[in-house]
């Protein structure tokens, strides 16, 4: 949201005009964003308080002193986004892929020698890509990425071809020429063919590591590092979850059942026919569950055919939905009460999976 206070004149465009570019998609992963309305509510703002404005603050970085500064800054950002946006469009009705048209595009020398347009957060590179995937989608238009073999069994056909020694060797001779870029994918083909070559992984780390030495945003360079972390010693167990107890906890009733939805194995739930109702004391709702056909489905109410009932908190009933085999010690705690065929609730443990967040990036 952009705030405006009259009284003070100061404005705030939140993360929408910052002292660094911005991210048009999350190397976090999230859902991209859109440049062209980056541009077009800075724009706005300008014309409604542009004139008056004497102090920009923001949320992560310091604030701008003096209305000519603050246009001047807001100015700057809208055109940087714009520029991105409206030249990776351009590049592609040209017929470059992302990949190409990210390679191409530059900055203007106004706009990149800005400091608060320079890539510190997100870089001009992936922006560039993610405005195809906002407004064209994942394919990049070319027949040969359409239906590619996945990555690990494309590089063993790879090595198989052209032989480990040579593609070790290859490697060597780009991370000796100063060719990072080039000496991290070809090592990544003869890694993902064997993920056991100690003398390719150590190869492969050292090249991660010099391109995160050289990578002005952060996140490029915190993943180049940990990728050469990960290749020298392994993954390292998580430090923290996004899926912590408050976070779910936190969830509206009907997010929580989409977030139940995604641990269906659907394999395993495409003949299940599995219902069970759900009455949060806490809150007065009572929620009816279905999974059938591989999918979980939810609605306010309660179903006449409805296997089992558990009623409770919305804290215990999280437990239930999540990991069933709590059920049990929470009844007989007196936090929960089961109504009806309590087997359902080893038939809806059945169905879920779980999920590890050790999982490898860069070895397979």
């Amino acid at each position: 949201m952009h705030i405006w206070i009259p009284q003070l004149g100061a404005l705030t465009c939140a993360e929408n005009a910052n002292h660094s570019l911005h991210n048009i998609q999350t190397l976090r992963g999230a859902r991209t964003r859109d440049a062209r309305n980056f541009a077009r509510y800075l724009d706005e703002t300008l014309q409604r308080w542009g004139d008056d404005a004497q102090v920009h603050y923001g949320p992560h970085t310091w604030p701008v002193w003096g209305n000519g500064e603050v246009t001047a800054f807001l100015e700057s950002q809208r055109d940087t986004y714009k520029y991105i946006h409206d030249q990776a469009l351009r590049l592609a009705n040209k017929g470059y892929t992302p990949l190409e048209a990210a390679e191409e595009i530059e900055l203007p020398e106004e706009l990149g020698r800005k400091w608060y347009n320079r890539g510190y957060h997100g870089t001009l590179h992936h922006d560039v890509r993610a405005v195809f995937t906002k407004e064209l989608g994942m394919w990049d238009g070319d027949p040969v990425s359409l239906h590619p073999h996945p990555p690990v069994e494309t590089a063993k056909r790879f090595v198989d071809m052209i032989g480990a020694e040579k593609v070790l060797a290859e490697g060597r001779r780009a991370f000796d020429a100063a060719d990072y870029r080039w000496a991290a994918q070809i090592l990544h083909t003869l890694v993902f063919a064997q993920p056991d070559n100690r003398a390719a992984k150590e190869l492969q780390a050292d090249a991660y590591e010099q391109l995160g030495y050289q990578a002005e945003g952060p996140q490029w360079r915190g993943i180049f590092l940990t990728a050469a972390k990960e290749l020298r010693e392994g993954v390292e167990p998580a430090r923290f979850a996004t899926a912590s107890p408050d976070t779910i906890l936190a969830m509206p009733i009907d997010i929580l059942f989409d977030f139940a939805a995604v641990h269906v194995i659907g394999d395993k739930a495409a003949t299940a026919d599995l219902r069970i109702d759900f009455r949060f004391t806490d809150v007065g709702e009572t929620w009816t569950m279905r999974i059938a056909r591989g999918v979980l489905n939810a609605r306010r109410g309660t179903s006449p055919d409805a296997r089992l009932t558990v009623a409770g908190p919305k804290a215990a009933l999280v437990g239930v939905l999540l990991e069933p085999a709590t059920a049990g010690p929470l009844a007989q705690a007196g936090k929960i009460t089961l109504g009806g065929d309590e087997l359902a609730l080893q038939s809806l443990a059945g169905l879920l999976d779980e999920f590890d967040p050790n999982f490898a990036v860069v070895t397979s």
